[in-house]
């Protein structure tokens, strides 16, 4: 409800002053805040419940992590001025982004009010080939046509454009699921979430829809074992990095 979102923007900002108190420590340290704590915080519930994923200051989870440290070390990514569009944004990487792109910088999302459009991903309202770079994280799990999505990011995206399409990959093979995991009462404006777990085979996805992708693994990023348990990207939840080019 509206009128209590200024009590939710203190409580936030509460907690977020106590976070390097409470959790004080060396054990972990977030390369999003570039913050030490003694853990990182448990997330999810059920059989998606897991251990040190959250971040207790800027709540980066294991996802956001490891694209932070794909983004500083591919620092030729913006090399030249951008028009990027970020999807369902993040706030810490809605900084980095605008600081990157600043005017050339949009953020979108389906229902959230807070964004420069709201939009629907398989039919997206804008011109052929005018954006230069899509960062879309953990969305396409939840739209019905996935692949007129991805259609739609290979039409907006100019000739040599990039992105960044990351995915939960939950399956061996991608499938749709009959009953989505978050059903909403019918007073709930918000769309079903978990159409489908995706697979290893997204990657097959991806270049289906007329990209060249590839994919990068957290060892990769961070060949130390050691170091990805102290950076959080070690745990099977960390997924992969997913980024493409549409070919110019």
């Amino acid at each position: 409800m509206q009128f209590l979102k200024p009590v939710e923007v203190r409580l936030r900002q509460w907690r977020n002053r106590m976070a390097p108190w409470r959790y004080r420590g060396s054990a972990v340290h977030c390369p999003v805040c570039e913050t030490d704590f003694s853990r990182f915080l448990p997330a999810g519930t059920g059989a998606r419940y897991r251990e040190n994923a959250v971040c207790p200051l800027c709540r980066a989870r294991e996802r956001d992590r490891l694209t932070w440290l794909f983004l500083q070390r591919n620092p030729q990514l913006f090399d030249k001025p951008l028009r990027l569009l970020h999807l369902a944004p993040e706030p810490r990487l809605a900084d980095f982004f605008q600081r990157r792109a600043a005017d050339g910088y949009v953020s979108a999302d389906l229902m959230r009010r807070d964004v420069d459009l709201r939009l629907d991903v398989a039919a997206l309202p804008l011109p052929d080939s005018c954006l230069d770079a899509i960062y879309c994280s953990h969305v396409l799990q939840d739209v019905p046509n996935d692949r007129a999505a991805l259609a739609e990011f290979h039409r907006t995206l100019r000739p040599g454009g990039w992105a960044i399409l990351n995915v939960p990959l939950h399956a061996e093979a991608t499938c749709e699921n009959d009953r989505p995991d978050n059903v909403r009462a019918r007073f709930d404006s918000r769309p079903h979430e978990h159409l489908r777990q995706y697979g290893h085979d997204y990657l097959q996805r991806l270049e289906e829809a007329g990209f060249t992708a590839s994919v990068t693994r957290p060892d990769e990023l961070e060949p130390d074992a050691a170091q990805r348990s102290r950076l959080g990207i070690n745990g099977s939840r960390t997924g992969y990095l997913h980024s493409v080019v549409k070919p110019g």
